[in-house]
């Protein structure tokens, strides 16, 4: 079990700790105070749920976004080695690949408004 608040343990390196891992990521008190459920196996995200609601692809990447850069939260990893996860279809997603890519993302969204206001 591992569990804290995202002031502590920022989400890219709880992510990054979750690599190969099979289980169930919990997190509350964000912003918006909406209860988020990730389910992970074998180190992929399979998928989001957000107050009981599964979301689509684009909807997972926003929200992973928005998680990449919160600064409070409350989270609860529940590893669970021999369980399906309950998403049809499963994302599949690499979390350091995830983490790398939002990384670089935001590091050009930074830049980009950088170099907005120095212009």
């Amino acid at each position: 079990m591992l569990s804290g608040n995202l002031r502590d343990l920022p989400f890219p390196s709880l992510l990054q700790a979750l690599h190969g891992k099979t289980g169930v990521l919990e997190l509350w008190h964000l912003e918006g105070d909406a209860r988020t459920t990730i389910y992970v196996k074998r180190g992929e995200i399979r998928c989001l749920e957000r107050d009981g609601r599964f979301l689509d692809v684009k909807e997972a990447k926003a929200l992973l976004k928005a998680l990449f850069t919160a600064r409070e939260g409350a989270f609860e990893f529940a590893p669970k080695p021999d369980y399906r996860t309950p998403c049809k279809p499963s994302f599949r997603w690499p979390v350091e690949r995830v983490v790398r890519s939002l990384t670089l993302r935001l590091t050009r969204e930074k830049l980009r408004e950088t170099i907005e206001d120095l212009l």
